[in-house]
């Protein structure tokens, strides 16, 4: 297998981890910033209110996992390292469980961002006729990626972050389904990444079209 490997193929698996770094970077540092800015010192002291890849990076899931899928040609996944927060330093202006929410939704906030920011560089490059097909191929990769992390963190499944934000609008009455997915949310996630491809595949594909659309609208 590694024999039928060919040069313009590890270029695009060295694309791929180099984006899905910088993508992970910026959703933790938004995560770290948004605890921050609520009151929470313990990002800053741990080295994680930055944008420094490095600082956000775990060898497995960051590295490893995608170079070795990529290799594989299997489902690309990767994560980053979670930024440590303790909600009781939170503004009292919030409640706990709505801290939590407001951090968690923070990370997936910042993957739109960063994908905005892809489409306005190759709107300008376009403009300027230096959208070239290499930097083309890069930003694309950019956009997807951070469309796929901000939709696949959303999923209301713990240990993601939609599982947080649903946790902080569930009312007491129905708090056994949060208990529910913070016992059996890694699982179930787990298995549709390994078994349900099909669904994440249709869920991720009208907003990879959008995506594509805007693409195309900026670019020409």
């Amino acid at each position: 297998m590694l024999a039928a490997i060919s040069p313009q193929f590890l270029s695009l698996v060295g694309i791929y981890v180099v984006c899905l770094v910088l993508s992970i970077a910026v959703h933790e540092y938004c995560h770290a910033l948004a605890a921050s800015k609520l009151g929470d010192p313990t990002p800053e002291q741990e080295g994680r209110l930055t944008l420094n890849p490095v600082s956000h990076a775990d060898v497995v899931g960051t590295l490893i996992l995608p170079v070795v899928a990529a290799l594989g040609q299997w489902p690309l996944f990767g994560w980053g390292k979670p930024v440590p927060t303790q909600p009781r330093f939170y503004t009292r202006r919030v409640s706990m469980r709505g801290g939590m929410a407001i951090v968690a939704a923070a990370g997936p906030a910042g993957n739109v961002v960063l994908a905005g920011v892809v489409l306005g560089l190759a709107a300008l490059l376009g403009t300027v006729d230096q959208l070239t097909p290499q930097t083309a191929r890069v930003l694309q990769t950019l956009l997807h990626l951070n469309v796929v992390l901000c939709v696949l963190n959303l999923l209301p499944l713990h240990p993601l972050d939609g599982g947080k934000i649903l946790a902080a609008f569930l009312p007491a009455s129905l708090e056994y389904v949060d208990n529910f997915l913070l016992r059996y949310g890694g699982f179930i996630f787990i298995g549709l990444f390994l078994l349900g491809g099909r669904v994440l595949g249709a869920l991720f594909a009208p907003f990879l079209r959008f995506a594509d659309q805007l693409w195309w609208a900026v670019v020409g």
